[in-house]
């Protein structure tokens, strides 16, 4: 019944500009993929030309485009925006938006849900907003859900899948290649965690000031000369902690803490147990560790 009302809240009667279109392709998602899963209800290729618009005050789904040529024009929660091919737009329904075309335009969407679809949406909204630009490569993403939309029987599991992956994909953030000058601070940083070393030292490999390092190994990293340098000695940590039977006194040593209890609570903030926790809880019966 639900899915029955968002196919008639979604669904426009009569859509002008149309030129032609692959699909529409339904789907009816099983009772296990509608409450585990995402859920795909349905998807089309559109190739449109003016007077192509829709607008709609709100409707119970999730919307991603994928614009494989010309431009889309989108008004959405209070902006406005154009995109282009390559382009990925991510759209909350329940929110009133507008979508049309100054001219001729090719593109593919779907309409889905899922138990954290909302969460997901807004934490991509709130980082990067609805638009998400030159992402080319999720292009193979929806042709392989449209390919699956489109058989006999679609498999929930495997669209869920793709429809995860188009997630992941605009999440995750690609990353230019590090600097000359941050790399070097980064080895530095990797051949010395053990040393009571600090963020001046790291800096002093660069010629930079070390606010300016800090703020552009930052920028180029993600994190900060000093969670780097934490992130170094914790690892190697809980590696010693795991593998061998020295003291937490002695680990915090040789892993450049300047304290025992420094290292206590970083391991804990970390991982949520103390280091002596952390080894009986997750130490095999059984099992030798070296001295």
């Amino acid at each position: 019944m639900i899915l029955e009302k968002i196919h008639e809240e979604g669904m426009i009667p009569g859509e002008r500009g149309i030129m032609s279109k692959k699909g529409i392709y339904f789907h009816s998602p099983s009772p296990f993929a509608k409450e585990h899963l995402f859920c795909v209800y349905w998807g089309a290729e559109y190739l449109c030309a003016p007077p192509y618009q829709v607008s709609r005050k709100g409707l119970h789904s999730y919307l991603f485009f994928c614009i494989l040529s010309g431009e889309l024009h989108f008004t959405y929660r209070d902006h406005s925006f154009t995109a282009a091919t390559g382009d990925i737009v991510l759209l909350d329904c329940m929110y009133p938006h507008h979508y049309y075309t100054p001219k001729q335009v090719r593109f593919q969407f779907f309409h889905f849900d899922g138990s954290i679809t909302s969460d997901y949406c807004e934490y991509l909204y709130q980082k990067d907003g609805a638009l998400f630009r030159n992402k080319s490569e999720a292009a193979l993403t929806f042709q392989q859900l449209l390919d699956q939309l489109r058989l006999p029987q679609p498999d929930d599991h495997r669209l869920s899948a793709l429809v995860h992956t188009l997630f992941g994909s605009l999440a995750a953030k690609i990353r230019k290649p590090l600097s000359p000058s941050i790399q070097k601070a980064c080895l530095y940083l990797e051949t010395h965690f053990q040393e009571p070393v600090t963020v001046e030292d790291a800096a002093r490999q660069t010629a930079l000031s070390k606010y300016h390092f800090s703020r552009v190994f930052k920028a180029e990293t993600g994190s900060s000369p000093h969670e780097y340098l934490s992130t170094l000695r914790l690892r190697r940590a809980r590696e010693l902690v795991m593998e061998t039977t020295r003291s937490i006194d002695a680990i915090a040593v040789e892993c450049g803490f300047s304290s025992t209890s420094h290292f206590i609570r970083a391991f804990k903030k970390d991982l949520d147990f103390t280091p002596a926790v952390y080894r009986k809880f997750f130490d095999p019966s059984g099992f030798q560790k070296s001295p």
